[in-house]
């Protein structure tokens, strides 16, 4: 195709993502293996925000109803291999053509809220949980209080995913190290796939870095991270957000019964209704709300009125 040129063939979401990100393209075709790959959500949200164009190839014809349906929400355009060159030329060239301009944040405001010393947010989630994250992330205010989270995702994309959720926060959002302290304005995201991030509840607050064993089924684990801020409970408002399990239940009902608040995103708005659905059926969940509410609620939860 006349003005069209190939920038880079790889083998990988990883690849895919880092390359994008470093040098973004026109369009991406994506073969139907990565796309149903549960990292392929995290790429999506990349190319949203750089306003990157994608084309998903289905092995065959009859493989593209069986595709997630959030690719046909995300405006992702879908074709087959065995379609005809022309068919496939045919694709691109809508696909080119109706490049979106890219998706620039709006300016965040300055936060109008002042929050209590000491206050603590904490959010999981899981299958749709980029997505959410990024609804929820976008109501922070650059003082906003400390945040941790526990994203399930592969170990090779969490550091692109605390940059992308920091494309979309006023907030700073990074990967969390191990002892580092918990401060105003920091949003630490649970790096990889070798260590559990919790609180460290003893003297100053900080998060660590544990190795060990999958909890839940999951490492990091949602319930690791909510179990380990038992101890500063009246401290913490706590969000599971949408997701496939029960990671996160038991953790958010321990929270829960020693005094933290807890929200659950509610059925209609999550994507997966199972780790919300888990923590309420266990009695966890003290306010369930939509997923465009959350982020206000949690900051509300932690605030104070200003003493002007």
């Amino acid at each position: 195709m006349r003005a069209v040129s190939l920038g880079a063939c790889v083998s990988n979401l990883s690849e895919t993502y880092h390359i994008a990100e470093s040098r973004p393209p026109q369009a991406v075709i994506v073969a139907e293996a990565l796309a149903r790959l549960a990292e392929f959500e995290v790429l999506l949200m990349l190319f949203k925000a750089l306003g990157i164009r994608c084309v998903v190839v289905a092995e065959t014809e009859a493989n593209i109803a069986r595709l997630p349906s959030s690719l046909i929400r995300e405006g992702v355009a879908v074709t087959h291999s065995d379609a005809s060159v022309e068919d496939l030329r045919q694709c691109l060239l809508r696909v080119h053509l109706g490049r979106t301009a890219r998706n620039v944040p709006a300016p965040q405001a300055e936060s109008t809220m002042s929050f209590q010393h000491g206050r603590l947010i904490l959010l999981g989630a899981s299958t749709g949980g980029v997505d959410a994250l990024v609804k929820v992330l976008e109501a922070f205010p650059p003082n906003c209080p400390p945040t941790l989270i526990v994203q399930h995702t592969s170990e090779s994309f969490s550091s692109g995913l605390a940059r992308l959720l920091d494309r979309n926060c006023a907030a700073t959002v990074v990967e969390a190290q191990d002892q580092e302290p918990l401060v105003p304005g920091r949003v630490l995201l649970a790096p990889g796939k070798t260590h559990h991030l919790e609180v460290a509840a003893s003297g100053a607050l900080r998060c660590r870095l544990r190795e060990g064993p999958l909890q839940a089924g999951h490492r990091p684990s949602v319930d690791a991270l909510f179990m380990s801020a038992v101890p500063v409970a009246s401290r913490v408002c706590a969000a599971i957000l949408t997701g496939m399990g029960r990671d996160g239940a038991e953790g958010m009902l321990a929270l829960h019964r020693a005094g933290a608040y807890t929200i659950g995103q509610d059925e209609k708005t999550s994507l997966v209704y199972g780790m919300p659905r888990a923590a309420f059926e266990l009695g966890g969940v003290r306010e369930r709300l939509p997923l465009d509410a959350i982020g206000r609620a949690v900051l509300e939860n932690c605030s104070r009125r200003s003493a002007a």
